[in-house]
This record gives structure tokens, sequence and C-alpha cells, in this order.
């Protein structure tokens, strides 16, 4: 139930850090949570402040060890975590160039990257500092491996004298150290233990690739051997997926589509398995609608399928527009976009207005938009076991770029159209949003978004609005006139209710939506 509640809230308000907060903590879309707290890092413990509820979760920051998230510290120390653990080293430096040692947290991770770089003498003077039994139990083992690894196996018998205290109830812990033990006893260590680094588990995991020896592709994790998902972790990935798709308001063609797509790529799968058929591919797909009726978090679902499937090895969404593939003279634009695909292999393209790749306004044709197209066409073949491209835009004008190109329309034959919301989808998607705030309305104030919303749709003007973002500002800027509102009333001094802060009246509505609806460009 926690986990659903706080999935709507996410849905309708993506930058509120607290609700990707709970959802951690409920279990679901961790990873994903993880990011998003870290991306809106500016307003996390801004809800829970407002509301007065605490609210946190837990992350591992080691193979045995879990931490408490919930300070803005937690969060960065969660961070930096998840980027070892995923081999991200050069994100993981890049934050813990900056760090202070002021905690045994923080000591620790740099310890852990310490012991992934092999940088042993300095491995050996940050651990030596930590003091929390759990951590200095793991970050005493790194160091017996550093030595061991040096050729020092009298002193890394030493370190391991004491092990384990606190970490003596993890039987895989104890399992690491017995075996390192065994190895330096029994002589089969006597030089290097062995030809890489490996993280956490020094006798069983995979080794990492020393940095500076390059990984697949510059920017992106390096892959390893045998560090693809499992049949259950992918089937989980899809469920998940399927829950999210499930969760968002409205868009039902749209889910429909989606289960369509996944149903025939799973059969797909399973008469290649019974010997019939070719084996099923990712497929390049045109996402036709409005601004603001979910195409990018579709996208970022449809990743997730996708992966889910083991048609893709990552599934994770990259965006991009114009202006990221397009460069300033001719061959620069092979060059960048090159590069944006190269970050999206293993996973999702999402380039939203598509159509603005071909300028047909510009004298003499658009050069280095058509050289942009001629890489994605390339590539979109070259990687198609590899790789989704979606093309997003208007529907009149995604019509017209495949139509004008062919080699696009061969390769982006599967189009899903977005329908814009109706005004009971708008209202339910307001509501969802002040809920997920603490908010609510008046009767008064019910009756007063549901006009607005009636009217906005009947005129025509929620395309133009924004469809799912014209609610979630519409609900900002109505909690902001009530702010105003409240303050006024009771000054600076004065102390207002609970009931004050937290309910919106009918006038509030209104006037956001003036204020939301005279921002629109004059008709003629």
């Amino acid at each position: 139930m926690a986990a659903e509640m706080f999935g709507v809230a996410v849905s309708h308000n993506p930058e509120a850090a607290d609700a990707w907060l709970g959802l951690h903590a409920s279990g679901v879309r961790r990873d994903e949570a993880l990011e998003a707290m870290d991306r809106h890092a500016h307003s996390f413990g801004a809800l829970r402040w407002k509301l007065g509820k605490p609210l946190a979760s837990r992350f591992a920051i080691s193979r045995y060890v879990t931490s408490r998230l919930d300070g803005p510290r937690d969060l960065w120390l969660a961070v930096v975590a998840k980027q070892l653990d995923e081999g991200w080293w050069d994100l993981a430096r890049q934050r813990l160039s900056s760090a202070v040692l002021d905690c045994d947290e923080t000591r620790f991770l740099c310890a852990r990257y310490a012991h992934l770089t092999r940088d042993w003498a300095r491995l050996a003077a940050i651990a030596e500092p930590i003091r929390d039994p759990l951590l200095r139990d793991q970050s005493q083992l790194y160091v017996a491996f550093g030595l061991v690894e040096q050729g020092f196996l009298r002193q890394a018998l030493r370190v391991l004298d004491p092990l384990p205290q606190a970490l003596g109830t993890q039987m895989e812990f104890l399992r690491e150290v017995a075996d390192l033990r065994g190895r330096i006893e029994g002589g089969s260590a006597a030089g290097p233990v062995s030809g890489g680094v490996y993280v956490e588990s020094i006798t069983g995991s995979a080794p990492f690739r020393t940095p500076g020896t390059g990984g697949d592709r510059a920017g992106s994790p390096a892959r390893e051997s045998g560090s693809a998902p499992s049949a259950e972790q992918r089937t989980a990935m899809l469920d998940e997926a399927m829950a999210e798709l499930d969760a968002m308001v409205g868009l039902e063609p749209v889910k429909r589509q989606v289960r369509e797509l996944c149903a025939r790529l799973r059969m797909a799968a399973i008469r290649r398995d019974q010997g019939v058929g070719a084996p099923p591919e990712p497929e390049h797909l045109v996402f036709a609608g409005p601004p603001g009726t979910g195409k990018t978090s579709v996208a970022r679902i449809v990743g997730k399928v996708f992966a889910g499937l083991g048609l893709l090895e990552r599934g994770h969404l990259v965006e991009a527009s114009r202006v990221d593939l397009v460069g300033q003279h001719l061959g620069s634009t092979a060059l960048k976009t090159t590069g944006v695909i190269d970050s999206a292999v293993d996973g999702v393209l999402f380039i939203d207005e598509a159509y603005a790749l071909v300028n047909s306004g510009y004298s003499g044709g658009d050069a280095f938009g058509t050289e942009a197209v001629q890489v994605l066409l390339k590539r979109a073949e070259d990687d198609r076991h590899r790789l989704v491209i979606v093309l997003a835009g208007y529907p009149d004008e995604m019509d017209r770029l495949l139509s004008a190109n062919p080699g696009l329309a061969s390769r982006f034959s599967t189009q899903v159209v977005f329908p814009a919301y109706s005004a009971d989808e708008l209202v339910t998607i307001v509501e969802s949003f002040l809920g997920s705030q603490g908010d609510a309305l008046t009767e008064d104030g019910e009756v007063a978004l549901r006009a607005c919303c009636e009217v906005v749709v009947a005129d025509g003007l929620i395309n133009q609005l924004g469809n799912g973002r014209f609610a979630r500002e519409l609900a900002r800027k109505a909690a902001a006139v009530r702010d105003l509102r409240v303050h006024d009333l009771h000054g600076s001094s004065g102390t207002p209710s609970l009931e004050e802060v937290t309910t919106l009246l009918a006038g509030d509505v209104m006037d956001a939506y003036q204020e939301l609806k005279g921002g629109l460009p004059p008709t003629a």
C-alpha cells in the first residue's frame, strides 16, 4: 500500500525527493529512487519538515553493513556507495575527491575506493581511524587483502587475527576471512592473491578493471563478466515496470499498446526457446502526442520492460534533443550524436521533439540535422540488438518527419499515440499531487478545480498548457497562493493552524488557474 501511494506521488511530482525516499523505504524501485533523490537533493527533507512527519530508509554502505538514509549527508553516502557497487569509479572519485574525513562512513567509502583501485598506502591510512565496529571489520579485511597483494603475509595475518568481531554472525564474511587466512598459511598466497581487485568478496566475485584501463565506452560503467541480471531479477524488473505503467493516470490506449508489445516479444522468446522462429529483438519506437502526456515516463518503463525480457542489458534511459545531437560545424554533429548514442547503448535513447532534427526552414537545407539523422539511422541498424531509440513529438510533426525520410519510416514502424488528458484525469493528477504534499481541497475547492479542468479541455487549451504539467503546476501555484494568503492573514508573528496551512480554498485554485492561463500567448 505504501509503495503504491509513493509511486503515485512521484509520478505526479518527480521532483519530490521525500516521496522518492518513501518509495525507497518501501523497497520498491530503489535504484531509481536513489537516483531521483540525488537529482532533486535540493528538496530532500523539505516535505518531511513541512508535514512534521519523520521518514527514513536504509542503504547498503557495503556488502554486509547497512546505514540510515535520512539527511543530506546520508544521501551523499548512499549515492557514492551505489557508484562503487556499480563500478562507476570516475563518478565516485569526483565526489570522494572533495570529501571531508569527518565520520567513519565517509572514511569507509574512501577505503573501499582505495581497495578497488589498489591504492594500498592510502587504504591503510584511511582505514586506521575507523572505529565503527562493523565498518572496521570490513575495512581491516581490505587492509589484509592489500598486504597479501604486496607480499606482506605476516603483517596480513596480524591484521586478520582479531577478525571477525562485530561481523561474527555474517557467515559470508567469516568464509572470506577464513579463506584468506587459509591461503596465507597454506602458502598459496605468496604474491598477489589474484590478477584483479575484487569488490567486497575477495574470493568469489568478478574482478573490476583498474581505473584508466577503460570500459566499454567513455563515461559508461564497464561491463563485467557475470554481471547480467538473473532470471529472477529480470522477472522482478518486468513486474515492476508493468506496475509503474498501471499506476499512471489515464493513458489507457498507451498502456494497452505497451502490454501488447510486451506480450508479443515474450511469446517470440518462448517460440524461440522451443525452436520456432527467430529470436526477438528490441524495437525502435515513435511516441506521438502533445507535451505533458507521460512520453518520457513511458519510455523509461519501456526500457525496464526490454531489460526484464532480457532484450537489453541495462534498460536505462538517456534523454536528448536537437541541441544535444547537432554540432556547430560539419563533422562535429557526427561526433556529438555518436557520443550520445554510445551513452544509451544497452538502454533507451529518448529524443524529444525529434522533428526538430530536420529543419526545413533553412535555406539550402539542414545539413547538420541531416547528418545527425544519418548517424541515428546507421546506429539504429548496427546496434539494433543493444539499443532502443524512441523518437517523440507532436503527431503531425512526427508524421511529416517520417514521411520525409523513408529510412526513418522503415526503422521506426511502431508508433504509440499518447492522447491528451481528460478533465477527470487532470483532477485526479492534481488531487494526487496535493495529497503527496499533505494538502487537501475544500468542497468548494474541488468544485473550482473540476471547473478549471473542464474549461481548459473544452476550450482546447490543454495541449498548450502541457496536460500533466499543467495539473502539477496548478497544484503548486494553488498551494503558493494559499501560503501567501495565510501569511498575510497572520503576519510575520502569527502562527496559523495545521488546517490553515494544509487546506486550499476555491479562490486559491482560481487565482492559480488565472495565472497559468494568463501565461498563454494571445490568440489571433
